[in-house]
């Protein structure tokens, strides 16, 4: 029996990434958020229902109405737009340009002056240059698509002064991969990987003397198209498509599995949600 305490978890994440950079047939995260039209949907998505899923993220989270928040990988302001309204400041971190053109437009149209941004990678970020520190909460929110999760981590740890979270798939699947199991191996040739990355990110903390806890929530996401070509298109982009024979399959999974509501074509997914957090240790 593998003793769990001499494995390196850090290079288990980097092998992890290496073979889904190889694997994978989806463009990487600074690919698919070059494209200013897949952003505005996103932005779109997010907003839904008054931003429902922020919230049931945001409410996870300990905050107060002086607290000063670090979002790290904010994309079009996800958390940060619904936080500013609850908090003193919040400071969004962002690579994307084409994110951020979102994130300003949301904070124009809302008249918001207490969020912040800064357009770099995380593991770009010199704290002592880029940062005002400490925060009082720092969240990672579905963006822990770092290529050194040890480096990520301990830079998590230094910056907060209090609370750090990170928000993850607690059950392995992306939801590009949640929806499409049935068809995946027909679309990439390939079974579809699972990788325990939130079983890594924990035990990993853990080795580095950071005990955390974790919480395990159910998630059910909802698209809404106004037609099957819609459907279709945004569905091909989502999964990086590049030829007819793919779209093929997914048009014919599509016209099974899309449901019809008050005139709208609706594809539901489940899913479930890791929040993994730790208060500091001052």
């Amino acid at each position: 029996m593998t003793d769990i305490s001499t494995i390196d978890w850090n290079e288990v994440w980097k092998d992890i990434d290496r073979r889904k950079k190889a694997e994978d047939g989806l463009a990487n995260c600074t690919d698919r958020w070059a494209d200013r039209e897949r952003c505005r949907k996103f932005n779109r998505r997010v907003q839904e229902n008054n931003w429902k899923h922020a919230w049931e993220r945001i409410h996870a989270m300990k905050t107060v109405p002086s607290s000063r928040v670090l979002d790290i990988g904010a994309g079009p302001g996800t958390l940060a737009i619904p936080l500013s309204g609850i908090v003193r400041h919040v400071t969004a971190l962002e690579p994307s340009p084409m994110m951020l053109e979102c994130l300003h437009g949301n904070m124009k149209e809302r008249g918001i002056t207490n969020i912040s941004t800064i357009q770099k990678k995380w593991e770009d970020v010199d704290p002592g240059t880029d940062l005002d520190t400490p925060y009082d909460v720092v969240v990672a929110s579905y963006s822990q698509g770092v290529p050194d999760l040890r480096a990520a981590l301990e830079k998590m740890d230094r910056v907060t002064g209090k609370y750090a979270y990170i928000f993850w798939f607690a059950d392995m699947m992306s939801p590009r991969l949640q929806n499409y199991l049935e068809i995946w191996e027909d679309l990439f040739g390939t079974p579809p990987a699972r990788r325990y990355t939130p079983l890594i990110i924990f035990n990993l903390l853990n080795q580095m003397g950071i005990y955390t806890g974790v919480e395990i929530t159910r998630v059910e996401y909802v698209s809404r198209f106004y037609g099957l070509e819609e459907a279709v298109a945004d569905q091909r982009d989502a999964l990086d498509l590049r030829d007819e024979r793919q779209v093929l399959v997914l048009r014919k999974y599509l016209e099974k599995n899309l449901k019809r509501e008050n005139g709208y074509y609706i594809l539901k997914r489940k899913s479930y949600q890791a929040k993994i957090w730790w208060e500091k240790d001052l």
